[in-house]
C-alpha cells in the first residue's frame, strides 16, 4: 500500500494554544505601546502649555517695561495680533502674590493658541533704590489641576 504518505512522519506545525499565547503576548505589547504614546503625547501637550505661558508672561512684561512699568499700564491697548488676545479680567481677584508691599495693577485673561490665561499684573516700588520698580506678571491656568507660572523683571521708572 503506497499512496504516497508516510504515517509515521509527523507534519511540523503550531498547536493552537500556541497561536494563542503568541497572540496575547502581541497584545500585551501593543498596549504598552499605545499606552507609552498616550502619556508621552499628554506630557508634551503640558510641555508646551508652560512654554507657551512663559512666552506670554514674557510679552506682557516687555510691553510693560516698554511703557517704564507705569501704574496705569492696560495691557488691552497694546495692539497685540490676532493670536494674542487680551480682555480684562474680573475686578474682585486676590493676589497671588504672597509679599504684602506688591500693588495689584489688575488681572486679565489672556486667549494664545487656544489656550486661556488668567494673567495676574502686579508691581513692587523698591524703597532701597529710586526710580526702581519690581514687575510681576503671574499666569494661571486649569490643568488636570491648577498651574501657575511667574516672571518678574526690574525696571526703571
Amino acid at each position: 500500500m503506497k499512496n504516497g504518505l508516510n504515517r509515521c512522519e509527523k507534519q511540523k506545525a503550531f498547536t493552537l494554544i500556541e497561536c494563542l499565547v503568541v497572540m496575547l503576548i502581541s497584545m500585551i505589547g501593543f498596549g504598552g505601546l499605545l499606552g507609552f504614546r498616550y502619556y508621552a503625547v499628554l506630557s508634551a501637550e503640558r510641555a508646551e502649555t508652560h512654554l507657551l505661558a512663559a512666552q506670554t508672561a514674557h510679552v506682557l512684561i516687555e510691553a510693560w517695561k516698554g511703557q517704564k512699568g507705569t501704574t496705569d499700564f492696560d495691557p488691552t491697548l497694546q495692539g497685540f495680533d490676532a493670536d494674542f488676545q487680551v480682555q480684562a479680567g474680573s475686578a474682585s481677584a486676590a493676589s497671588p502674590l504672597s509679599e504684602a508691599s506688591c500693588l495689584h495693577l489688575g488681572n486679565y485673561q489672556v486667549v494664545v493658541e487656544g489656550r486661556h490665561f488668567r494673567a495676574d499684573l502686579l508691581y513692587q516700588n523698591m524703597t532701597d533704590i529710586p526710580k526702581l520698580r519690581t514687575l510681576y506678571v503671574v499666569l494661571s491656568w486649569q490643568d488636570k489641576q491648577a498651574q501657575q507660572f511667574r516672571l518678574s523683571a526690574l525696571t526703571q521708572t
